[in-house]
């Protein structure tokens, strides 16, 4: 850390040498400018979190300090982002982990961007797409020719301890301090994974080809290898083998290859491609392959040879070959616009350099939207059919299709009409097996959405608001009708708000009412929400406002019961009798209540602080009075930014 830290304050000094001499240059132009050689600006602030939760006492950090600043100094017209992450603990069970410090650098010199430190790019969604890394980076934006590159690291070798113990917070720090904390625990160790990318792109914004490639690979060297190697010995008394630890983990290389291509035909037609290829070796640790033959052999063992050579990827045991893209096609022809999309990605597609793929799938796509009766009224349709078993090989195939319908109608300035619907379909198809009629699953949900509104504008402005939604889910295998999967559920809410002007205060209610029925089951629950803010200053450079926040919700579940014994027949139906409810009815009622204290201050838009204060009780409780579950919840947070302007250091005309 502390070499990285000297190699960034060389750089540093480099880039003001650097803008001295290119002001050196500029002083011999013979035009007169005024030049400042160092200026500052940016954000530095501080958050202090703290939170509770009886429930779990691993449910996230009791306490978290985080302290940053953003800044960017401009030298000499050179303008160089840096963001310093200066604290970052957080407390786990009163044991405190080690602080993270982070920097990096972005300056920017006409078209040029270097990145230095910790920084992230975007080249494509099938290399590399925007995941952190630790290094250096360039990029370049011309109008007809751009590229991008950077070296670093992805991840950094480290090894991740878990406590299997369910020790309380004040028994774990008492061990602590007496030394007896050796317990039981599993070592997830990651190796130190090293990565390049680059991009280049030529053409226009309208009309462009942007070639991509990533390289990442894990250090088997930067763990011991006791680390991430199975320990297994026998016992035995029990005539077996016992594995040390839980998991094991594999040294991965990666090489992915991306084109993607961007053309615009006049005004109304615009067409998208992005293709990827990625060779992936999920275990470097074994043999690389030397294949025995000719022909076609022989010019495999060639291609292999070279991409050994170069160091770019060795083909070994276990190596695949996958590949990934999509499409798009957008129609604008005003007032109506149209968008065609396509994807695929074949199983196991890896990059290590990008997230977020749907293995093993394909979708068609589809989006209109139009505006009507003289831009009062918007229609928007758009619908999605996905399937899977790309390469059927699965037991079954999924085929899934949504559509969706949005309509938002204007009457006047007072009266607003919004309508949504949303289906989905969901059907399982024959792959390497038949799908049996009885267990094949195929279903089908509804949703619909009716919210109008009111707003009246006298003195102070009052809005109105009503809301209706009907979701039903329905099985459609004749099979299995009648199973508890059909649901429907009904919502009713209506609501207020209003705001008084002169004395700066504002006021919303909301209730809500949902009546979901099954088979065998009905629930209902009411929820009553209330708000209000209030602003104490409200000047041109001072701001003080405050909020406060209740909710409660009470629900009734009632639950038809078949198989009990006599005994708990008969106390049911007493209870059910008492309470107006119907024999061998099980009832579960349950109150929840939340609230929310907070504020802000706003000190001439360079000073912001906030603080809230929170508490929650989830309560489920049955009506022979068995307490089945509480949950209380309580957090806390207060947060200081300060933000300046350009400051400039000093100040030299010529």
């Amino acid at each position: 850390m502390k070499r990285r830290i000297i190699l960034l304050n060389l750089f540093f000094c480099f880039v003001l040498l650097f803008g001295f001499s290119l002001t050196s240059k500029a002083q011999d132009s013979e035009l007169q400018t005024v030049v400042d050689p160092l200026t500052v600006s940016g954000t530095v602030g501080t958050q202090l979190t703290s939170s509770w939760n009886n429930a779990d006492l691993h449910y996230n950090s009791p306490f978290s300090a985080l302290a940053y600043a953003n800044m960017t100094y401009n030298i000499f017209g050179i303008s160089v982002p840096m963001s310093v992450n200066l604290i970052n603990v957080s407390a786990e069970q009163f044991t405190f982990s080690e602080p993270v410090f982070t920097i990096n650098f972005r300056p920017t010199w006409k078209r040029f961007t270097f990145h230095f430190g910790t920084s992230c790019m975007n080249f494509s969604n099938y290399t590399y797409n925007g995941i952190s890394f630790d290094g250096v980076g360039m990029e370049y934006r011309g109008k007809k020719f751009r590229f991008g590159g950077f070296y670093g690291n992805f991840n950094h070798a480290t090894t991740f301890r878990t406590e299997l113990d369910d020790r309380d917070a004040i028994q774990f720090l008492s061990d602590s301090l007496l030394g007896m904390n050796n317990v039981a625990y599993t070592t997830l160790p990651q190796f130190k994974r090293k990565a390049y990318a680059a991009h280049i792109a030529v053409g226009s914004k309208r009309n462009y080809v942007d070639f991509s490639l990533l390289h990442a690979a894990d250090d088997l060297n930067s763990l011991p290898t006791q680390w991430y190697v199975y320990n297994i010995y026998s016992s035995d008394m029990i005539d077996t083998s016992l594995v040390m630890r839980d998991s094991t983990i594999k040294g991965k290389e990666n090489l992915a290859l991306g084109l993607k291509g961007h053309f615009t035909i006049g005004e109304h037609v615009m067409f998208e491609a992005n293709l990827g290829a990625s060779l992936f070796t999920p275990d470097i640790a074994r043999e690389e392959i030397v294949l025995e033959g000719e022909g076609d052999v022989e010019l495999a063992n060639k291609i292999m040879g070279g991409f050994r050579k170069i160091g770019m990827f060795n083909v070994r045991y276990g190596s695949e070959v996958r590949f990934a893209g999509d499409a798009l096609l957008n129609l604008n022809f005003k007032p109506v616009t149209a968008t065609l999309t396509y994807r695929f990605v074949q199983p196991d597609y890896t990059s290590l350099g990008a997230n977020g793929f749907n293995q093993n799938a394909q979708t068609f796509g589809g989006n209109l939207s139009t505006s009507l009766f003289n831009q009062t009224a918007f229609l928007t349709l758009n619908g999605y059919l996905q399937r899977d078993n790309l390469d059927k090989k699965q037991m079954y195939t999924n085929q899934v299709g949504s559509y969706a319908l949005t309509w938002n109608n204007f009457f006047g300035d007072n009266v607003a009409l919004a309508v949504m619907y949303n289906g989905v379909t969901q059907k399982q198809l024959d792959g390497v097996l038949e799908v049996p009629e009885e267990i094949q699953i195929n279903q089908i949900a509804h949703s619909l959405d009716i919210s109008p509104s009111y707003t009246l504008s006298l003195e102070n402005d009052h809005t109105f608001n009503v809301s209706f939604n009907l979701l039903q889910n329905k099985n459609l295998n004749k099979h299995m009708e009648g199973m508890s999967f059909d649901v429907s559920t009904t919502s009713f809410g209506v609501g207020y708000e209003v705001y008084f002007s002169h004395s700066r205060v504002s006021l919303n209610a909301n209730y809500d009412y949902s009546l979901s029925r099954s088979p065998g089951n009905d629930y209902n629950s009411h929820c009553l929400t209330g708000c209000t803010s209030y602003n104490f200053i409200k000047k041109e450079d001072l701001t003080l406002s405050g909020n406060a926040r209740l909710t409660m919700a009470f629900n009734v579940e009632k639950t038809e019961v078949d198989e009990v014994d006599d005994s708990k027949r008969r106390v049911l139906d007493y209870l059910a009798h008492r309470v107006g409810a119907e024999a061998g009815i099980e009832m579960t009622n349950d109150l929840s209540v939340a609230a929310r204290l907070g504020a802000s201050l706003n000190y001439k838009d360079r000073h912001n602080a906030s603080v809230f204060f929170s508490i929650s009780n989830y309560s489920d409780n049955i009506v022979i009075g068995q307490h089945v579950a509480v949950n209380t919840d309580v957090r806390f947070m207060m947060e200081y930014s300060y933000s300046f302007a350009s400051r400039v250091i000093k100040s030299k005309k010529k």
